[in-house]
């Protein structure tokens, strides 16, 4: 099916729409014909991106989403079934960014990181779910990584949390299925998004620019989004980008010893990276 057809017409939620993928992700979508609620917990910037969607003649809401709130998330389902009729789309994509070595990164962190990351998802996939089986139909796309397919230097935490989604989305696939509803795991590698600019970097690594210690440019968050929604359209199950992503996911399962190797180089590169740029400062 082409996004045309799989989009228009069709509601949709998006959460960690105030930029980056999330952003890019509503406008797509209202590009594409369907009217969609854009959320997350800054309202200038939800409206923002509401006008943009609004002002090419495609339809959209705001409303204003933390998804640590379960009520809050909950009512903005309701809000979209109440409105259209039903829930066609969510795409669970907020999500918070914190690099560090493992022993410098705070436990307030990893609460921060679950909470937001992993029950955000998971709430969000739900509270979406039983709607969705009600209906006999939907698609639940939740935003993951190649963090949660592969280790990622200074990112355990933010790992966890992915590899949980990624984990999560393969048992509710399973159960999904029976009741005409799809899932998608969205594993994009480095893409020009907003964990360039919202992170927080503890340790050795505070304040350094997130793209200092990224030893591969990052991809084009339009590219990136194109490619989710053409392989959403499709159904595929797992989108991964760009290539490299697939190619990693590949080596740690094919030869996890050499997978290892070559992460372990990594951590020696991004630790040599943030020296030389601490140094520079």
């Amino acid at each position: 099916m082409d996004v045309d057809t799989a989009f228009s017409g069709k509601t949709a939620l998006v959460t960690g729409a105030a930029s980056g993928i999330g952003a890019e992700i509503a406008r797509q979508l209202g590009q594409h014909g369907a009217k969609v609620l854009v959320t997350d917990v800054t309202e200038d910037a939800i409206r923002d991106v509401t006008a943009e969607i609004t002002g090419r003649g495609g339809r959209a809401e705001a409303m204003v989403v933390d998804v640590t709130d379960r009520a809050r998330l909950a009512e903005a389902i309701d809000t979209v079934v109440d409105r259209y009729g039903k829930l066609d789309y969510v795409f669970n994509n907020a999500g918070v960014a914190i690099f560090g070595e493992f022993d410098e990164v705070t436990l307030d962190d990893w609460d921060k990181i679950i909470d937001v990351n992993l029950r955000g998802v998971a709430h969000g996939s739900a509270l979406a779910y039983r709607r969705m089986v009600q209906q006999g139909s939907g698609h639940i796309v939740n935003t993951a990584s190649v963090a949660g397919l592969v280790p990622v230097p200074l990112q355990a935490h933010y790992c966890a949390t992915k590899h949980a989604i990624v984990g999560m989305d393969k048992t509710l696939r399973l159960e999904a299925a029976e009741h005409g509803v799809r899932v998608t795991t969205f594993c994009p590698a480095f893409v020009q998004s907003g964990m360039f600019v919202n992170n927080t970097f503890r340790g050795s690594l505070k304040g350094i620019d997130a793209r200092a210690i990224v030893p591969i440019a990052p991809l084009s968050t339009d590219r990136a989004v194109s490619t989710l929604l053409a392989g959403v359209a499709r159904g595929r199950e797992r989108v991964i980008i760009p290539f490299y992503g697939r190619i990693g996911w590949w080596f740690e399962r094919v030869s996890p010893w050499l997978s290892g190797r070559f992460h372990r180089v990594s951590l020696r590169l991004m630790r040599a990276r943030a020296t030389r740029t601490t140094a520079k400062r």
